[in-house]
């Protein structure tokens, strides 16, 4: 039986003679589709090319690591400033769906340009088990997902890039600042890159997964459970973080980091 890299490889073959487009974020999704759709490109005849999406949304220097990756794999990368904001300001319910339909639209009219008819995307088979409104929107708009068409799950992309040393492969998620606000609360760029910003300097304390939900003046913070020691080892350094950003209060979640915690209490 063929592995789920032999299956990626050979879904992808049939698209590797043409001009092809990846919408790329960075992470070990998007980096595993540019690592096989580079080599396949160069053998079969056709062209990849990169489109990073640059909004308020973004987790700071993600744009600058997607960078480095494509010029790692001597794929061009195009990186599009969209402006997001106000089209989801409220952080409605479906900002998802309203977001990826404006960022993958832009997209695919970049791609036009370049020739390519086919956009590809790194949603996995994970993604399809949670709440992601944004699964509409590319489907509404032709996007190619195929991690998600061949039940390939974040476990297999990460073990798949580490047999190849790819450093992606431990990169935790980065999913969009809008997710550390509830929904109905009003975005501001202000309060983007506050979350933004208090994020990274915790990650570069040492930490792996890190999310600074906002509660208003309450920062809720949520670390992996085996990182709460350390945590409280730190915590002088993280309540000044915290503070510096402009929160009254800062909680540890005892629960511990959770994907999608903010989706909780929808219907």
């Amino acid at each position: 039986m063929p592995s789920a890299e032999e299956k990626l490889i050979a879904y992808l073959t049939q698209y590797a003679k043409d001009y092809t487009a990846l919408a790329f974020s960075g992470g070990a999704d998007s980096t595993l589709l540019l690592m096989l759709l580079s080599k396949l490109c160069q053998k079969e005849g056709g062209t990849v090319t990169a489109f990073y999406a640059k909004t308020a949304l973004n987790p700071r220097l993600e744009d600058k690591e997607a960078y480095k990756i494509c010029s790692d794999f001597n794929v061009k990368l195009e990186i599009v400033d969209i402006d997001i904001l106000d089209k989801i300001k409220d952080n409605p319910i479906n900002r998802c769906y309203l977001c990826k339909k404006s960022i993958f639209s832009i997209i695919k009219e970049r791609a036009h340009i370049l020739n390519c008819s086919i956009v590809f995307d790194g949603t996995n088979s994970d993604d399809l088990n949670e709440y992601r409104p944004g699964l509409k929107a590319i489907a509404e708009l032709g996007i190619i997902s195929p991690l998600a068409h061949l039940q390939i799950n974040k476990e297999t992309i990460r073990a798949i890039l580490k047999s190849h040393n790819i450093p992606t492969a431990a990169k935790p998620s980065s999913p969009c600042l809008a997710t550390r606000f509830p929904y109905r609360t009003l975005l501001t760029q202000g309060k983007l890159n506050a979350v933004g910003i208090a994020e990274s300097k915790i990650k570069a304390l040492g930490f792996y997964n890190v999310r600074v939900r906002v509660h208003d003046n309450v920062a809720r913070i949520e670390l992996d459970a085996d990182e709460f020691i350390k945590a409280l080892d730190k915590k002088a350094a993280i309540i000044d973080i915290i503070k510096k950003s402009g929160f009254d209060y800062v909680t540890l979640d005892l629960e511990g980091f959770k994907s999608g915690s903010m989706d909780k209490k929808l219907p």
